[in-house]
């Protein structure tokens, strides 16, 4: 199948945070949280789904229609006799699962905290379908919005139902979800104490062409230049192959595609899989201790018996086989028939639904616009925005879209808001849309970089043998800041 025009953000825990897969890996991954979804319903020790009736949208008082939304809940650290908080995981773009109240590090927070630890699963994810299809007529319900007031309409009826009114809340949320977090701490402050905003991509960018800046700074800053000008030059060698119709055939057997390179957007897909190869392991630099990170790529790349190209072709190769596909796919059309299909998958990443928001919301699209990266000039941003225009059919403008975020959250510079966390990987190229300094804004808004750590690293259970040391204080930072915000109440 053929590669994701852009990276997704934060999806499922421990399947896991997809990032800039190929549609083989997305599809891998939906299989492996399929069978996720089938063990936690075998397993009688994994809390099961409970659901919550959900107003349909709540800026429309004449509309009285609701629907089922999923939430997970884990009571084990609760201490009602001590007025214990809430811990809620807001839900990104794609299914909750079990992990989400067992195994996030809000579960460590919760043991020391004698906290209730709730998911709510996002609406048009997973299993919390407000209607009974994708159309484009019905993701008109679907929006950060409708997702925030989702949040704050549970909250009213969690409280009275499992704690009690007066229990302070905390939220927590990574990448997306992260910037949900924030969101609603400053559109709905009286529901939450605090929030904690991991990796959050608070301002909203069209062309986000740093994102791939960060990439060729994580890959330099990790292994040296040389793995970079090793890039540099496949890419370079590629693009000339490009120019001839020997060029592209001799392409097509080395990187071994599904169907020839006949037209640019297919060129562009072609693209976006080789250089996605190197986005989706940079986000992520292995977080669950694989085999994959930078160090392994760039060992491959810069090895002296190879040259440039030869080398990217094995990576482009091993990464195939790791999906066990027998072929690239490279077709736009392929992709773009995927983004159509109206049904919703009830576990893994909701594909259709995020790129519905990254159309009339985010934009989030990982360019080649920028000189700065090695990956060459051929995936501009006319290529995400195509899709949504043969995906959607929306006609609308969509840096207009992008502005109207901005303007309702405050994008980067969240003047008047308190009590957040924002809290970033230098390695993650998400970063440069979060928050990383807070000078100039409330003492109350915390900004704790980690060295070394890549995407939602600090929403991961430490573990020393695969994490540098600066996460662990990171997390002791996070844990006093939740303290503090317990101890004063809800301001």
């Amino acid at each position: 199948m053929i590669k994701l025009v852009f990276c997704l953000l934060f999806a499922t825990i421990f399947i896991n945070v997809v990032s800039c897969y190929t549609m083989n890996q997305l599809k891998y991954t939906q299989t492996i949280s399929k069978k996720e979804l089938l063990r936690e319903m075998e397993d009688i020790n994994i809390p099961k789904s409970l659901w919550f009736d959900q107003r349909l949208d709540h800026f429309n008082l004449q509309n009285t229609q609701t629907w089922k939304q999923r939430f997970l809940m884990n009571d084990s650290f609760y201490s009602p006799e001590l007025n214990g908080p809430i811990f809620l995981q807001i839900g990104g773009e794609g299914a909750i699962s079990a992990g989400y109240v067992l195994s996030m590090q809000m579960v460590e927070y919760a043991q020391h905290h004698g906290a209730m630890v709730v998911a709510l699963e996002h609406r048009f994810y997973g299993q919390s379908m407000p209607t009974n299809d994708l159309s484009t007529e019905n993701l008109q319900y679907l929006s950060s919005q409708q997702a925030l007031a989702d949040v704050a309409n549970f909250l009213d009826w969690f409280k009275a139902e499992y704690a009690t009114p007066q229990a302070q809340v905390i939220t927590f949320g990574c990448s997306y979800a992260g910037a949900l977090a924030s969101w609603f701490r400053m559109k709905y402050p009286t529901h939450t104490t605090g929030s904690i905003a991991g990796s959050a991509p608070v301002q909203a960018t069209l062309d986000f062409y740093q994102y791939l800046d960060v990439v060729e700074q994580s890959l330099t800053a990790f292994t040296g230049i040389d793995c970079d000008n090793r890039i540099q030059n496949a890419t370079d060698t590629i693009q000339d192959l490009l120019e001839s119709s020997t060029g592209k055939q001799q392409l097509q057997n080395d990187f071994n595609t599904c169907t020839s390179l006949d037209n640019n957007l297919d060129i562009s897909t072609f693209m976006m899989n080789l250089m996605g190869n190197w986005m989706g392991t940079v986000q992520y630099n292995d977080e669950q201790g694989g085999l994959i990170d930078i160090n392994s790529l760039c060992g491959i790349m810069e090895k002296n018996t190879t040259s440039a190209y030869d080398a990217y072709k094995e990576i482009s190769n091993l990464f195939l086989k790791l999906q066990g596909q027998s072929c690239m796919d490279i077709s736009y059309n392929d992709y773009v028939n995927e983004l159509k299909n109206t049904t919703a998958p009830i576990y893994g990443v909701g594909i259709r639904s995020w790129t519905y928001q990254t159309c009339v919301e985010f934009g989030y699209y990982q360019t080649t616009d920028s000189k700065n990266q090695p990956f060459g000039d051929l995936v501009p941003l006319d290529y995400y925005t195509l899709q949504c225009n043969d995906t959607f059919n929306l006609g609308i403008n969509y840096q207009a879209a992008v502005n109207h975020t901005n303007m309702m959250y405050g994008g980067n510079k969240p003047h008047g808001a308190t009590n957040i966390a924002f809290v970033n990987g230098s390695i993650d190229p998400w970063h440069s849309l979060s928050v990383i300094d807070n000078e100039g804004f409330h003492e109350s808004i915390e900004t704790i970089f980690i060295e070394g750590t890549a995407h939602c690293a600090n929403t991961i259970e430490y573990n020393p043998s695969i994490f540098p040391p600066t996460l662990a204080q990171a997390q002791k930072e996070v844990n006093n800041v939740i303290t503090k915000w317990l101890s004063q109440g809800n301001k």
